[in-house]
């Protein structure tokens, strides 16, 4: 059988056909996907830059195909460096360069020091944005590693005290290391937040090289030092570079702390029966300390003693000065319960002592101790008492107090002029004591108050000679009046620890200023003052204001002391930042919003339920507002 050969046409479409069939492309997706990116990781826990050099880190891609930008010179890179659990970048270090590694998906990233701080170490992660242009930003992150300058590294990276091995400690705490302007010089600072009687303590660190304080070897966990006074560590690298640490240690809050310790460690439970104690004083190297002396303790206060926060008087032993304030036997611990912001009386007498008022009570701030556990945040402040230092007005004058309680031993009330509570004025005698006044005297007083009232509201009182600048001294009632006003003090119509003074020669003078927490710098209390002078009918000062003698001096002082007031919000800003730590410590004891338990459910500075810096504020813009409306309307009078 002869071969078969197909037709020549044959041949050339079976070619044509085979042509066609090898040109032909598979169909493409409708959309090309870029590969899926999971997760991004490093290689190691930590990165040690040398002193103005670089240290590589690798980055690990998990899926190698995928593609973005790493070109860290170009502003569309896609990776960037980050402080852990912020979004701010690394102050004192950088990428300099990122570059593909051998294995795929694998980055060189090499970090560079940016000769700012010769000691950091902090935790870092390292962030690919995965969105695109115009989505906002999305990205995925590494796990954090550790970032260490290498002098970091050979000198001491971490410092602590632990309470492992310091058990007076309520917790651990870590200090805080920092460069400073001088190479190789550094500080170690922190705040024990508790209150230790013995500063020597044991320290953890972490050092690459042997740590000597005075060149005896220390060991982490085991040697104790007296950080009470700041402690110079060393430390040797290997390249032979002495780096020098010096620990200070700021102990409890910062303000002096009073320690109070009751005979057999008893409590304090009355007004009247004064107990045996000891006090001391730690100035904590703003105020000389006092050593330890015996006092007398008792409660003090009317509503207040009955907060949970106790006010005390004390009774010291002997003449002591305190704190720097004059000496004396008797002093005050204000608990200021109520008061959210801690310092509406430390303003308040800071407002008095810028007048010409003779004496306001000189006052610290402090932690008390008492009977070994912290009490919190009061206010150390003179008594109002007669003294030389104090209400200067000899054995033979008279202090007295305005006052609704009507609670003392020698009182009595005078029809002459207002007051909200009472009617007539209360009247109460606080100096003579009433164990050593007199019948004469209780009588040569009421009888001079008498006349002075009498001349007030008589038909010549604004007479010079007859009428009651006789009796008054204008000018300290008028700067009185301009404190209560200042402050918003309702007590000066009710009136409530409003004081009055005279030595036996001298006419009646306003103050000494007490008691400002009371609904002072708000609005709470007194809505009525808001835009307005709101005490110009309180006591006797309605007919006061009748005189255009008195009205003219009240523009006169108002004016002189416009200048120094308008510098109590700068002494307010300065004192909130001080107290800060303290408010911390105090407003985790105490709630001031207790307060309303004993004004009828109701809030009485309207600020209780806020934070501390929020409650300090709103006082600081009610007082500009209030020196605002005083400039307007005693200007207008």
């Amino acid at each position: 059988m002869k071969n078969f050969q197909p037709p020549l046409h044959c041949l050339l479409l079976a070619a044509t056909l085979l042509a066609a069939a090898c040109d032909k492309t598979p169909d493409l997706p409708e959309e090309v996907k870029d590969p899926e990116l999971k997760s991004i990781s490093v290689e190691k826990q930590q990165v040690v830059i040398p002193v103005q050099g670089a240290a590589t880190i690798l980055m690990q891609v998990d899926e190698p195909g995928f593609v973005f930008n790493y070109d860290i010179t170009s502003p569309l890179c896609q990776v960037e460096l980050r402080v852990q659990g912020t979004t701010n970048h690394p102050e004192c270090y950088a990428i300099q360069s990122i570059a593909p590694a051998q294995s795929p998906g694998s980055y060189e990233v090499r970090l560079a020091d940016k000769g700012i701080r010769m000691n950091y170490k902090e935790q870092a992660v390292l962030c690919l944005i995965t969105s695109r242009a115009g989505y906002g930003k999305v990205m995925i992150t590494t796990g954090a590693f550790e970032v260490i300058s290498s002098l970091s590294k050979s000198g001491i990276s971490a410092f602590s005290f632990t309470k492992s091995v310091n058990p007076a400690l309520d917790a651990d705490v870590e200090l805080k290391i920092a460069s400073t302007e001088t190479a190789y010089v550094n500080t170690i600072e922190g705040n024990i937040p508790c209150w230790l009687d013995d500063l020597k303590l044991i320290a953890t660190f972490t050092s690459g090289n042997t740590v000597k304080v005075n060149e005896v070897v220390q060991e982490s966990g085991k040697t104790v030092n007296d950080f009470s006074v700041p402690v110079e560590y060393t430390v040797l690298t290997d390249e032979g570079t002495l780096l020098t640490y010096t620990v200070k240690v700021d102990l409890f809050t910062g303000l002096p702390v009073v320690i109070i310790n009751t005979e057999g460690g008893r409590p304090v439970t009355s007004k009247e029966d004064w107990m045996n104690a000891t006090i001391r004083i730690e100035g904590v190297d703003q105020f000389e300390d006092l050593p330890e002396m015996a006092t007398e303790i008792r409660g003090r206060g009317n509503t207040t003693w009955f907060w949970p926060k106790k006010p005390y008087a004390l009774k010291l032993e002997s003449k002591t000065s305190l704190m720097g304030m004059p000496k004396h036997k008797r002093w005050v611990l204000l608990a200021n319960f109520m008061d959210r912001t801690m310092l509406r009386n430390r303003i308040a007498f800071k407002i008095a002592q810028s007048t010409s008022l003779a004496w306001t009570p000189r006052n610290e701030i402090v932690e008390l101790i008492f009977n070994g556990r912290h009490q919190g945040n009061y206010m150390l402040i003179e008594q109002i008492k007669e003294d030389k230092n104090r209400v200067n007005i000899g054995d033979e004058g008279y202090i007295l107090e305005l006052d609704f309680h009507f609670d003392n031993v020698v009182q009595w009330i005078s029809p002459h002029g207002q007051s909200v509570q009472q009617g007539g004025i209360p009247f109460a005698v606080k100096f003579p004591d009433e164990e050593e006044i007199t019948p004469a005297q209780v009588d040569w007083i009421k009888n001079y108050i008498d006349q002075a009232g009498q001349a007030i509201y008589g038909p010549d009182f604004a007479d010079p000679q007859t009428g009651y600048r006789k009796y008054l001294d204008m000018q300290s009632f008028v700067d009185y009046w301009l404190v209560y006003e200042l402050c918003i003090n309702h007590e000066l119509a009710n009136p409530g620890s409003v004081y009055m003074y005279k030595d036996r020669d001298t006419k009646l003078f306003a103050g000494p200023t007490w008691d400002f927490d009371w609904g002072t710098f708000s609005y709470q209390a007194s809505p009525q003052a808001k835009g307005i002078l709101f005490m110009t009918e309180a006591i006797w000062y309605k007919q006061l204001f009748k005189d255009p003698e008195f009205r003219a001096l009240a523009k006169e002082r108002w004016n002189a002391l416009k200048g120094d007031l308008e510098q109590i919000p700068a002494f307010l800003d300065r004192e909130y930042e001080r107290l800060l730590p303290s408010a911390e410590l105090n407003f985790k004891m105490w709630d001031p919003a207790e307060s309303r338990n004993m004004n009828g459910g109701r809030l009485i500075n309207g600020d209780e339920y806020l934070t501390y810096t929020q409650a300090v504020e709103r006082m600081r813009g009610i007082l500009v507002e209030r020196l605002a409306t005083l400039d307007e309307k005693i200007n207008a009078l």
